[in-house]
């Protein structure tokens, strides 16, 4: 998006809405998991929120709680999600190819969001996944932009 429909789109992220996330009902663990991520971002005035996930259900669950002064970065490994997940609101979505070192995966993801989003080095993220791990297993983590993510030339495919 370029030009005067990004500075529309951009500028309509800072207004509240609705607030129909106070009202959320809990539909689950998932839901729940979001949830505190989004307060935790709140909380630890977090830049972004950074959700690792393959068909964009987690992105969705951060997106339905609304948050309002973080954006969400949502990185898939598949297309069509990343397609969908540019429908919600304040989802950034990329596609990357997961790497079985759940690190790796994280420090292509720091590299997108430095290169391409202008995130420094010490900012803060909440990560929420899904798939980090080789068994599924429900993560958040709060973590600083780190100095040595991975070098363009040997991260993996970014769209």
């Amino acid at each position: 998006m370029r030009g005067i429909p990004r500075k529309i789109a951009l500028k309509s992220e800072t207004i509240p809405g609705l607030r129909f996330a106070k009202q959320l009902r809990d539909t689950g663990n998932k839901q729940q998991l979001a949830a505190a991520a989004v307060q935790l971002a709140g909380g630890v005035n977090a830049k972004g929120i950074v959700v690792i996930t393959r068909r964009g259900l987690m992105a969705d669950l951060v997106a339905n709680c609304r948050p309002f002064s973080t954006d969400i970065y949502a990185f898939t490994n598949m297309s069509q999600p990343r397609r969908t997940m540019m429908l919600n609101r304040g989802v950034f979505p990329f596609k990357i190819d997961f790497s079985s070192d759940p690190e790796k995966t994280l420090q292509t993801a720091f590299r997108i969001l430095k290169d391409r989003e202008q995130f420094q080095v010490g900012d803060k993220v909440v990560i929420i996944s899904d798939v980090l791990a080789q068994q599924r297993v429900d993560s958040i983590q709060i973590r600083d932009i780190p100095l040595d993510a991975i070098p363009a030339e040997s991260a993996d495919e970014v769209t």
